[in-house]
């Protein structure tokens, strides 16, 4: 009971320090007058001295209506601040999650023992604006970190170890400005470097890099965001053990080349967010998740996953899993 009880005192922590304003993230539920304060101090700083007030509301009205306008306001008015931090992907944390998969790649880690069933999952996701505004006001550049966790915080037999957390720094360029591709508009691009890794090593090592490209359309109030990559070559490595050379050169056979995520906002409150992977191949492997995320308090949402199939992590990038979880939403994608 004693791991437990740490388990939940941890989580309270962190959501109470959280709530209390010593890690000042760019909240998850904002409202329109919110945005509007952001959008009308951005748009002072370069507007007229004889503007009226009213007319810069007007214009902010028409951008706060679209939701990457309205989340790209925001982002700029909290980069301002030297004590906000920028959300990246969503920061969740899931104190209860059941998962179902195999073991076979801590064989000898385990020695005998058993993963449990019931663990933590939760993510952190940050990033920071390094340069705005750039070529012709067209591009923005960030860095960005996210790490993702999952804690067999309830199994005492194996002193309640982090299995597998996974880190993924990226240097992203994006394209702020809309365009159109046949027919489509373009609300949103991003050319990213992305590293992503589990930082073990021998037989548990996993890592590869990508160039990623990222496009949005929003479509009323279903926001549809299409990724694909390219994986940069490695060398082979020498034997099994080394610490040199690809951890996973088969991985492009189980993660593909590309994901489908789409973001349904049911309305002001309630989203649901769904990713699609497939490796497009006969011997067909894919993965499926979707979340519903719903309003609790102002800072935190509570929020349902449901994951199946490839990819979950890197140790587990050929290994099918499922796993159903339940918690907190500290930020949403929109």
């Amino acid at each position: 009971m004693q791991v437990k009880y740490t388990v939940v005192g941890f989580f309270l922590a962190l959501s109470l320090a959280l709530l209390n304003n010593k890690f000042a993230f760019a909240t998850s539920i904002i409202t329109d007058e919110e945005a509007m304060l952001a959008c009308v101090a951005e748009a002072s700083r370069t507007a007229d001295d004889n503007i009226a007030i009213g007319e810069l509301k007007k214009q902010c009205y028409r951008k706060i209506q679209h939701p990457i306008k309205k989340r790209m306001i925001l982002e700029r008015n909290a980069s301002s601040n030297p004590f906000a931090i920028i959300p990246h992907k969503p920061n969740y944390m899931l104190p209860v999650t059941y998962f179902d998969a195999e073991e076979t790649p801590y064989t000898d880690v385990l020695q005998g023992n058993h993963f449990d069933h019931l663990e933590a999952k939760f993510q952190v996701s940050i990033k920071y604006a390094i340069a705005e505004d750039v070529w012709n006001n067209h591009f923005d550049l960030y860095a960005a970190f996210t790490a993702t966790s999952w804690w067999q915080s309830y199994n005492s037999d194996i002193s309640a170890v982090f299995r597998e957390t996974n880190y993924e720094p990226e240097l992203i360029l994006a394209h702020k400005t809309p365009w159109s591709l046949l027919g489509l508009d373009i609300a949103h691009t991003t050319l990213a470097f992305s590293h992503q890794s589990n930082g073990q090593a021998g037989t548990l090592s996993r890592s590869w890099n990508r160039l990623v490209a990222g496009f949005t359309v929003v479509d009323d109030n279903v926001i549809w965001n299409l990724k694909a990559w390219y994986r940069i070559p490695e060398d082979a490595k020498l034997t099994a053990d080394s610490p040199r050379g690809d951890d996973n050169p088969n991985i492009e056979n189980y993660l593909g080349y590309g994901e489908l995520g789409v973001l349904w906002k049911i309305n002001d409150s309630h989203n649901i967010d769904v990713f699609l992977r497939n490796n497009l191949k006969r011997d067909n492997k894919g993965a499926f998740q979707i979340g519903w995320s719903f309003p609790l308090s102002k800072h935190l949402r509570g929020y349902v996953e449901y994951f199946n199939g490839y990819g979950e992590s890197l140790i587990y990038y050929n290994e099918h899993v499922s796993r159903v979880g339940i918690g907190v939403k500290l930020t949403d994608w929109l």
